[in-house]
């Protein structure tokens, strides 16, 4: 009995100490383990961080992309507001513009329908330089002044109102030309004119194309010289509307002619076509054909042109009127002119068919 419970005994001892063995051999390989995974990252970690370190450096470049695009929408929306000032204020100047144009327009439109109304079937005989009755003729153009000078222009224009009509004019004959009707109408206001005079005022009187050309004995005529304004009459009949307008030496000639001179009154039908060539008009670059000899001039151009004619002349203390005669293509006369005698104290009239 003795023998089977030390055999058992021993057996108990030795498994104890083979699981004791085992146990200590398990904890040798798992903290063998543990070292080894804290101290070296596995391969899958490394790819994960470098990952993150990617997606980390493109969201930093999205950001700054993204501020970019956001800085320039500001800027633009910027420039979108100030371009959009920009255009307001153009339209409202543009709008004022156009009411100013449309007020003057109805004032002309007015003015010429009085011209209508008080026009007479019949005028004067055009060679009776006599009658003072002017207000059975026209509402609001009267011949005034102590010194008065009268500019009738001659050009080829003046023949007829239409373009076709003339250039058949300007290859007719002088005798022709002399008979067109707008031409007869332009004489007759000239003469409508003189008719008019103050007797104590003194005259000055040019027709004008290419060159000035004065009329009459002197340079200064007395209102009350019948022989002198007889003279004048005929020597207006004489002329022959030919060549182009020369407005810019037309309004310097008659100037020195008569310096005193505090009334003005001009027989045309629109813009100039040709300048004084020297320094001056060689500045305005812009109408190259003024200065260089060309054969033709837009309407830009007739319109420089006009203005630097004015310019030139520089009239002061002279009150400026201007009867306009029809004109076909020349639709920026009309205005320039209406600026032109509004600012010197004067007036524009668009005679009606019947006048003079």
């Amino acid at each position: 009995m003795l023998k089977r419970r030390d055999a058992a005994g021993f057996n108990l001892a030795f498994l104890d100490v083979m699981a004791c063995g085992l146990g200590a051999v398990i904890l040798i390989f798992m903290l063998v383990k543990f070292n080894a995974t804290t101290s070296t990252p596995s391969d899958e970690e490394t790819r994960l961080q470098t990952e993150i370190a990617q997606q980390q450096a493109l969201a930093e470049q999205l950001t700054r992309l993204l501020d970019n695009n956001n800085q320039q929408l500001t800027d633009t929306q910027r420039a979108a507001d100030s371009a959009q000032m920009q255009i307001d204020a153009l339209s409202e100047q543009a709008r004022q513009t156009q009411q100013a144009a449309a007020d003057k327009s109805a004032v002309l439109a007015n003015l010429e329908k009085a011209v209508a109304a008080a026009a007479p079937k019949q005028a004067d005989d055009p060679l009776a330089l006599k009658g003072k009755g002017e207000e059975r003729y026209l509402l609001g153009l009267k011949v005034e002044g102590r010194q008065i000078g009268i500019l009738l222009d001659n050009s080829a224009s003046m023949a007829d109102e239409k373009l076709i009509d003339i250039l058949r004019y300007k290859v007719s004959s002088n005798a022709e030309r002399q008979t067109a009707p707008k031409w007869q109408r332009s004489k007759r206001a000239a003469k409508w004119l003189l008719a008019r005079l103050p007797a104590e005022a003194k005259v000055t009187l040019f027709a004008f194309n290419q060159q000035p050309n004065q009329l009459g004995p002197s340079a200064q005529l007395a209102a009350n010289d019948a022989k002198a304004l007889g003279q004048l009459a005929q020597q207006i009949d004489q002329l022959v509307p030919e060549q182009g307008t020369n407005l810019q030496a037309a309004l310097m000639a008659i100037k020195q002619a008569n310096p005193a001179m505090d009334h003005l009154y001009i027989i045309t039908d629109g813009l100039p076509t040709l300048g004084v060539q020297d320094a001056q008009l060689k500045k305005l670059r812009q109408c190259p054909s003024l200065y260089s000899g060309g054969s033709t001039i837009d309407g830009n151009c007739r319109l420089i042109l006009f203005g630097h004619s004015v310019r030139q002349a520089a009239f002061q203390n002279v009150s400026v009127n201007v009867v306009l005669m029809p004109l076909e293509g020349d639709p920026d006369a009309a205005q320039a002119y209406w600026n032109w005698t509004s600012n010197n104290g004067g007036m524009l009239l668009s005679p009606a068919e019947g006048w003079p």
